[in-house]
């Protein structure tokens, strides 16, 4: 563990020189003019018999004593529910309009990941899995474990966010990093190869903690929480692509057409053969 805790260290000064250089404002083709008065809004609901969870034996990993607190069917089992649905309602999806190009201001201050529980908290919900990032922009996971009872991990559970690029069938590293103490940060600019492609995050130490996002390029998004419903304001008229992502049940379009005024009402509907996300 000294070991782990020391290459940190290191990696810690090298993330703190590099992040000097994340101050420079991002350049987007998107640009910040007058918002629109539109709105956006539906419902994603889900037909037929969700996946079953998954299962992981918790004997497998690290710490599984501590780990067991959360999600756990006290079997020594993590569960690790991909399609939840409440009242036919599905939520952890990315609704998101494509291609508006002007519109209201765009305040995007970087992506946060919590590490709590041995799982992966994003952005403060609505979702515990699924989010957004902006090319450019950080990326900031927060360690917030550390186990009492185990004398290796008073001081912090050690986790290992690794970040990869997904695109199809291909996946890519973009970075690999220790956290090995409670209150420990890791920050980076988040930089894909390609425009469409999916992050995913998960723990090396913990293979079951695992979260995914969507790149948007402009404010025109919302994440799907318990309500299975989202609204998104202020879109300038014009004619749309409107797209709605789950991490596992992939990814629907509608085009849309939004008017001067008024709201446009764009319901999506998934099912159990919905293929994984591309």
């Amino acid at each position: 563990m000294n070991s782990v805790r020391s290459i940190f260290s290191l990696v810690t000064m090298a993330a703190t020189v590099g992040s000097l250089c994340l101050t420079t404002p991002m350049v987007l083709a998107y640009e910040e003019g007058i918002a629109g008065v539109a709105a956006v809004e539906g419902v994603i609901t889900f037909v037929g018999t969700p996946p079953p969870p998954k299962l992981f034996d918790l004997k497998k990993f690290g710490n599984s004593k501590y780990c067991s607190q959360v999600d756990s069917d006290g079997k020594g089992h993590r569960v690790v529910q991909d399609v939840i649905i409440r009242d036919g309602r599905l939520y952890d999806v990315v609704v998101y309009i494509r291609d508006v190009m002007k519109g209201k201001p765009f305040q995007f201050h970087g992506t946060d990941v919590k590490e709590s529980g041995c799982r992966w908290l994003v952005q403060g919900g609505p979702s515990t899995f699924a989010g957004v990032v902006v090319r450019g922009a950080e990326i900031r996971i927060l360690n917030e474990d550390a186990d009492p009872d185990d004398p290796k991990a008073v001081t912090g559970v050690l986790h290992n966010p690794h970040l990869y690029e997904v695109a199809g069938f291909a996946s890519w590293s973009l970075f690999n990093l220790p956290l090995p103490e409670k209150g420990q940060m890791v920050k980076r600019q988040v930089l894909p190869k390609k425009d469409e492609s999916i992050l995913k995050l998960e723990c090396d130490q913990h293979n079951y903690e695992q979260a995914f996002f969507y790149q948007v390029e402009n404010p025109y998004y919302a994440i799907v929480g318990r309500e299975g419903a989202y609204a998104i304001d202020q879109v300038p008229a014009g004619k749309y692509e409107l797209m709605a992502w789950h991490p596992t049940l992939g990814m629907q379009t509608k085009t849309i057409e939004v008017g001067a005024s008024g709201t446009v009402t764009a319901n999506f509907e998934f099912g159990a053969s919905t293929g994984r996300s591309k």
